[in-house]
């Protein structure tokens, strides 16, 4: 089996005097999919700030993709990040005033790709996303839904090898959510990448090849549905 595209060990991280990961651990490989549960306030946004080499952990390991986060400089940190990652957030931060190929494209033109380049990948991810028919409409006045779909093309626009999502259904009415859920954890195998979302939603969790509970600042592993559904309480 090839190298995982994430592994933590001995992870621990305070946070304003509290303690919000210890000695966390966690593999995650190519094409699979990995949710973390626990309630709100337990350390899972922490947690994929951790890997996106946003916050530097008190202690522990973290490599993605082989590279050691916690040793980058900001600078570097930044440059990794856009090819590395793809982020997904829970209200999809799209630029209002943009249209959604304009912002599924931005990451493209950041990374120095030229407009011809950047505006085709994005209008291709866009179609086979489902919201083609929208390209040109400001995100602004898009569903949540589309604006959840705009915010997955954009995520997988640099071909990243990872995608952290935080809460991406959170602000979703149940089918919209449903429908996020399918195309979500289809990712890692239609385009090949790993999938970490972080949920207080066991329906969303059930979702992942694997499932991970936060539980007083442990990562416990679990296919237990029972269990699932307490850390999310």
């Amino acid at each position: 089996m090839a190298a995982p595209t994430v592994t933590v060990s001995g992870l621990t991280c305070e946070l304003g005097g509290r303690t919000l990961l210890r000695d966390a651990a966690m593999t995650a490989h190519a094409g699979e999919s990995v949710a973390v549960t626990g309630p709100s306030g337990s350390g899972k946004s922490t947690l994929l700030s951790c890997l996106a080499g946003l916050h530097r952990p008190g202690a522990g390991t973290i490599r993605v993709c082989g590279t050691d986060t916690a040793a980058l400089r900001p600078a570097q940190a930044a440059a990794w990040r856009l090819k590395t990652l793809g982020f997904i957030y829970q209200f999809g931060e799209l630029l209002p005033e943009l249209s959604a190929v304009e912002n599924a494209a931005l990451p493209l033109l950041i990374a120095g790709k030229g407009r011809r380049e950047a505006y085709g990948t994005a209008q291709r991810l866009l179609r086979e996303l489902g919201v083609g028919a929208v390209a040109d409409s400001p995100a602004g006045v898009l569903s949540g839904g589309e604006r959840q779909r705009v915010a997955v093309a954009r995520a997988l626009s640099t071909r990243p090898p990872l995608i952290l999502a935080d809460e991406p259904t959170g602000a979703l009415d149940e089918r919209a959510a449903d429908d996020v859920c399918a195309l979500l954890f289809g990712l890692p195998v239609q385009y090949g990448c790993t999938l970490v979302v972080v949920t207080h939603n066991p329906v969303v969790a059930f979702y992942a090849d694997r499932q991970l509970a936060l539980r007083d600042c442990v990562l416990h592993e679990t296919t237990d549905t029972t269990d699932t559904t307490a850390a999310g309480a």
